[in-house]
């Protein structure tokens, strides 16, 4: 009878529990929730740009080396045009050749700045 009694229990309990809920979605209370998006660059019709001159319009097709560096944290700021170097002396002054692939050519010229901002 004890283990009828419980299982009747349980049973109303989980049955209770199985009722549908009705979520209302974020937008209908009025919350519009904020999308993460990434910075996208518009291609440049000619690459112009020098190591060090911002390329967050038009990114690496700016960039006579074709590489532009993010090197603040806001999405849409801090985008430089870099070049490949294989030592300090192939960058600019206040500039450093950063390890950022595991080759010997895997270096590129990163701004100090970038890392004490």
């Amino acid at each position: 009878m004890r283990r009828t009694v419980w299982m009747l229990v349980l049973a109303a309990g989980a049955w209770a529990g199985c009722g549908a809920t009705r979520v209302e979605p974020e937008a209908a209370k009025g919350v519009v929730p904020e999308l993460l998006t990434e910075h996208r660059a518009l291609r440049a019709e000619k690459a112009t740009k020098q190591v060090g001159e911002d390329c967050t319009e038009n990114g690496a097709s700016a960039c006579l080396s074709g590489v532009c560096l993010h090197v603040k944290p806001g999405r849409e700021e801090g985008y430089v045009c870099s070049r490949a170097c294989r030592g300090e002396q192939e960058c600019p002054p206040d500039w450093r050749c950063a390890q950022v692939y595991p080759t010997p050519e895997g270096g590129l010229c990163v701004p100090l700045l970038s890392f004490h901002e």
